[in-house]
């Protein structure tokens, strides 16, 4: 069974793989207590949240609601 802080992480994880990353932001938010000290919850967390605050702006400069991001992974 998964605790509080699993089941918001989780959520956040397949929010991002939905692209649906405000709603992930929400889920990173809610599990942040239970995962502080884990490097990688912070580097997705503070990764989603500037990528959310960026598609802010750009939408608020554009008038648009949505930014549309193209995943590029280097080497694999």
């Amino acid at each position: 069974m998964l605790s509080t802080g699993e089941k918001a992480y989780c959520s956040a994880l397949l929010a991002l793989k939905q692209k649906k990353y405000r709603l992930a932001l929400e889920q990173f938010a809610k599990a942040a207590p239970f995962f502080k000290d884990n490097r990688e919850f912070n580097l997705y967390f503070e990764t989603t949240r500037l990528l959310v605050t960026v598609s802010n702006e750009l939408g608020r400069l554009e008038n648009k609601d949505r930014l549309e991001v193209e995943e590029v992974f280097s080497n694999g």
